[in-house]
């Protein structure tokens, strides 16, 4: 969703409702100044988790390593343990 900065501060509980239930960014247009994106708060908190994991190389080299076995039929299904 893309929108100007007037639109979306005479629109923002519908625009913050839509980013929300659309789980969407929401891209701000300005003409003066930066444009800027708007995101839920569950979507911001995945994208710094994603950046946390994939700071460190040799985490990275691990989980990227993990994925490609799992695309390769190697992942074994294993039950959780409840505690």
């Amino acid at each position: 969703m893309i929108t100007s900065y007037s639109d979306f501060r005479s629109k923002l509980k519908s625009y913050l409702d839509d980013v929300f239930k659309s789980q969407s960014p929401l891209f701000v247009t300005r003409t003066k100044g930066e444009n800027v994106v708007v995101l839920s708060q569950s979507d911001y908190d995945s994208i710094m988790e994603t950046f946390y994991l994939l700071k460190s190389p040799k985490n990275a080299a691990r989980l990227l390593s993990a994925v490609e076995e799992y695309n390769q039929g190697l992942g074994k299904e294993q039950n959780l343990v409840e505690e």
